[in-house]
């Protein structure tokens, strides 16, 4: 059943790139209608036909690009958690016990507790925790130094307490003031330490395929009843399932074939973007055309810290990286005249670049920086050529919404601003 729904789901996508296909001699690919709103359509295409190869605003002396997020933004629901989830309960690790205790930091930064969304737990209790669970694991799994088959291991208090706290823990940092996703965006990455990148994008398309097939809907990991810890019991709820987004393979695939040079730049792990936005799940962008985290490698070994002077793909550092690779590496001294994003970590992308032209904002119902993104797509919606607009979906079912209004995983009712 499984395979079956990702062959369809392949299918769909070669479908999407045909019916957009060239019309005649000298036609151009614009976009196809599919469900962009009809303001979004009509934006979309402008901005393609205006500024793509032949267009009053093409200037071939600067080949345009343009950069978009890709986690609920090029596809449904975020990659890179999915493949912890999967990485956690499928206990695939390459740590041995000491490697994995240095993970954990009992203050970070001079902070020693999380924030009271996450029980004020002290990380030096929930470190001791996961220590001692990783080392009766390690012991016992099969996969690592043990003889216990997964679906064994798998009933034990220990397992279950482990892979709800890992999560919790990865949520808390990103969470807790002082700590935040600088540290908790990395901190998650480490744990491939001792793999190679070949070996991450092996995990990565088996997590896809699973997610693929898996339903959209919210689930919860926690610490067994009964089971004595020292930070006590935790709870860890997610969404499940991912899904591709035909109208972003098309979208891509239109730009591309008007002379524009699409750029993937995402906070999740490089190899993993990598895997997602090639021609194997229809989106078809070069792996050389992915800025996105990177750890530090010896021998060609992930090891647990990020790359040397180089920047952390999220908020500034987006710009950072951006500017980096392709204005100063390319010799693109110019800005990108386009982005695609969803949440705060691509504000700084989508308003730093002065001669940007268009943000499409994909709609999560957000406040903060993103939120005020909102706010201006919505004030902008009457204008010919807006410098934002606003796209909706129906999280439920991982659809776009003919829209700027979007329906939140488990409601029924629209929304287009919170």
């Amino acid at each position: 059943m499984l395979l079956k729904k990702v062959f369809n789901i392949l299918i769909l996508s070669a479908i999407v790139l045909g019916c957009s296909s060239v019309n005649s001699a000298g036609d151009k690919t614009k976009l196809a209608r599919m469900n962009w709103s009809d303001k979004n359509y009509e934006v979309l295409n402008n901005f393609i036909t205006d500024y793509g190869i032949g267009g009053k605003n093409y200037d071939a002396s600067k080949p345009p690009y343009v950069v978009f997020d890709w986690d609920q933004t090029c596809g449904h629901f975020d990659v890179e958690e999915a493949i912890m989830r999967y990485q956690l309960s499928h206990l695939r690790f390459k740590m041995t016990k000491d490697q994995f205790a240095g993970l954990l930091k009992d203050e970070i930064k001079g902070v020693t507790k999380l924030s009271a969304d996450y029980n004020n737990t002290l990380l030096k209790d929930i470190n001791a925790d996961l220590i001692a669970d990783y080392n009766y694991l390690y012991d016992n799994y099969e996969g690592l130094a043990g003889k216990m088959k997964l679906e064994d291991i798998q009933k034990t208090p220990q397992y279950n307490d482990f892979i709800a706290k890992v999560a919790f823990l990865y949520d808390g940092y990103c969470d807790t003031k002082g700590i935040e996703a600088d540290y908790g965006y990395p901190w998650v990455l480490y744990l491939f330490a001792g793999f190679t990148e070949a070996d991450v994008q092996a995990l990565a398309k088996e997590a896809i395929q699973f997610e693929l097939g898996n339903k959209l809907g919210k689930s919860k990991w926690g610490t067994p009843a009964g089971f004595n810890t020292k930070a006590g019991p935790v709870s860890y709820s997610f969404k499940t399932g991912l899904r591709l987004y035909p109208e972003m393979q098309n979208l891509i695939y239109a730009l591309k074939s008007n002379g524009f040079d699409v750029w993937i730049v995402s906070a999740s792990y490089k190899p993993v973007i990598q895997v997602i936005s090639g021609a194997d799940y229809g989106y078809n962008v070069p792996s050389d055309r992915v800025i996105a985290m990177e750890l530090g490698e010896k021998n060609g070994v992930i090891q647990p810290y990020y790359k040397e002077n180089y920047p952390q793909t999220q908020r500034m550092g987006k710009v950072e990286a951006i500017k980096m690779i392709i204005q100063d590496g390319l010799g693109k001294n110019y800005d990108p005249l386009m982005s695609a994003g969803d949440s705060d970590g691509d504000y700084e992308m989508s308003t730093e670049f002065k001669d940007m032209k268009l943000t499409v904002v994909f709609n999560r119902v957000k406040g903060g920086p993103i939120g005020e993104l909102s706010k201006k797509s919505v004030e902008q919606q009457g204008e010919a050529y807006p410098r934002f607009i606003l796209q909706g979906r129906d999280e439920n079912t991982g659809v776009f919404r003919k829209s700027s209004e979007s329906i939140l995983l488990g409601k029924t009712e629209p929304q287009l601003l919170k």
